[in-house]
């Protein structure tokens, strides 16, 4: 998806340095217990749907339309994973825009078990793995936070001081 306006009007004003953003991921299970992962067109690398918080949306919200945005499918959040933050989400774009994103990594069930498709332009390819079949050019990160929504824990993890 394109830069959203609220982003262009606060890059228009502070550049290039670095934003803190809230944002979001999903760990979509469905009832055969497969993963579903997005072949994303900028890093030619395997990851859960993820994106940024719309102003007035709270992170429910933001999980639902952004795996509604990229796959086609609709999403029931079932549960608060991890919420990551640090040197790992920090990312510096081509552009030379930097940004910080707090993720806050939901575990998801589908509401109807409909196939995925490539629903914009940020994905190449969208599927569901088996957890033991895990593509390999996946981001360790993104590995760490499928295991931590396999285990189903109550509690969620947070990245270690």
């Amino acid at each position: 998806m394109p830069v959203s306006d609220y982003i262009k009007n606060i890059r228009a004003k502070i550049g290039n340095d670095l934003l803190l953003l809230p944002g979001v991921t999903a760990v979509v299970i469905n009832e055969r217990d497969e993963i579903l992962l997005q072949l994303r067109r900028d890093t030619k690398t395997w990851a859960p749907p993820s994106g940024g918080l719309e102003p007035g949306e709270n992170l429910a919200q933001c999980v639902i339309r952004e795996v509604r945005e990229e796959t086609g499918i609709e999403v029931f959040p079932e549960s608060i994973i991890a919420v990551l933050s640090g040197d790992d989400f920090t990312v510096t774009y081509p552009n030379g825009d930097q940004i910080g994103v707090v993720s806050c990594v939901f575990r998801c069930r589908p509401r109807l078990e409909t196939a995925p498709r490539v629903n914009d332009d940020e994905s190449l390819e969208m599927r569901y793995f088996p957890p033991g079949d895990l593509p390999d050019n996946m981001l360790p990160r993104h590995k760490r936070i499928i295991s931590k929504a396999l285990e189903n824990s109550p509690r969620a993890f947070f990245n270690p001081p």
